[in-house]
């Protein structure tokens, strides 16, 4: 009787990785799956009835990859995806990624080991290339948050350059010329598309930059008050602020005002996000409104489709961030600049 050990050493792979391509537990290369099913056609391996049985069983999960579940951002990712999944009988699986490459790979291979057929993945720090050999076993993978060219109708994203440089143009039009930026100091899309968006807007209104007015720092409450720390020390003169999103935009304003400085009045601030943090700070926060509700929301639904194989049309899925006025922002008059 054919076993698994002859299949492993037709097709020269370990036993564990014949196991992973039977039950589809973990991401495996495509070339490998190729040799391994071919080893087991020509050795008519046949698989224990019961195992197969269980394999062939209809999975009703959804998997969720996202980032720190603490951040307010992705909590709300969470619950809006947990609500599709609930309101269509499934069960959501949920994994952090910690905007880690190699926790985010093993995320994906958890879900892949609990049956997780349909996906959505907020994955910021694994490369283009193995998130495309992902989707490319996994049909009903869905990319939120960011797009891959070849993968754009699986992606759901926001256009960050221009609802930056939205919020940037908003500040100038209150009369503000020195602006400076709070970016993430991790190299991924959303920072370099943002502070993308604020060097163009800076630079369609003829204002220069300087050098010292874009300041790096986890994109968290303790990185916006670091920047606030180093916002004085730097570059004294700005008069306004854009944040990365809305907890820096918190911790920044904690440090500002433990330093003395007075929101608006002093320094304008705006934020990217809209998260309800947003709404009971004070002064309450200018910000960007981020639709990740709606945008989780059409993911998850988008996930399900693929994975009960009912036909989506080609199109893409961009949406775009919207500006909230509320009080952190101040005219600045000809006279006072």
């Amino acid at each position: 009787m054919t076993t698994i050990k002859d299949v492993a050493i037709l097709a020269g792979v370990s036993t564990a990785t014949v196991s992973r391509v039977i039950n589809r537990s973990a991401y495996v290369e495509p070339m490998t799956i190729e040799r391994v099913e071919k080893a087991i056609k020509q050795l008519n391996y046949l698989r224990d009835a019961r195992a197969a049985a269980l394999a062939c069983k209809k999975n009703n999960t959804l998997g969720l990859l996202t980032g720190n579940l603490a951040d307010p951002f992705f909590a709300l990712i969470a619950k809006h995806v947990e609500a599709v999944a609930r309101h269509q009988g499934c069960q959501l699986v949920v994994v952090s990624g910690g905007h880690n490459a190699q926790r985010e790979k093993e995320g994906l291979d958890f879900l892949i080991s609990q049956g997780c057929e349909g996906m959505v993945v907020h994955a910021k720090m694994l490369d283009d290339t193995t998130l495309l050999r992902y989707s490319a076993q996994l049909p009903a993978m869905v990319l939120l948050n960011r797009t891959i060219a070849q993968i754009s109708n699986r992606s759901v994203w926001i256009d960050n350059c221009k609802g930056s440089s939205d919020s940037v143009a908003y500040l100038i039009a209150n009369g503000h010329r020195k602006i400076a930026c709070i970016t993430s100091n991790l190299p991924f899309d959303d920072r370099n598309q943002r502070l993308e968006g604020y060097r163009n807007a800076m630079k369609n209104a003829g204002l220069d930059i300087n050098s010292t007015w874009i300041i790096s720092q986890d994109f968290s409450e303790e990185g916006g008050e670091l920047a606030g720390k180093a916002l004085l020390n730097q570059c004294p003169e700005v008069t306004a602020v854009v944040t990365f999103n809305d907890v820096m935009a918190a911790g920044l304003m904690a440090s500002l005002q433990e330093q003395g400085i007075q929101i608006p009045k002093d320094i304008s601030i705006i934020g990217f996000d809209d998260i309800l943090l947003a709404r009971y700070i004070y002064p309450r926060l200018t910000t960007m409104h981020n639709p990740i509700d709606e945008m989780s929301n059409f993911a998850a639904k988008l996930a399900l489709k693929l994975k009960n194989k009912i036909d989506i049309l080609p199109r893409n899925h961009c949406f775009y961030a919207t500006l909230v006025e509320r009080q952190s922002v101040m005219t600045l008059h000809s006279s006072s600049l």
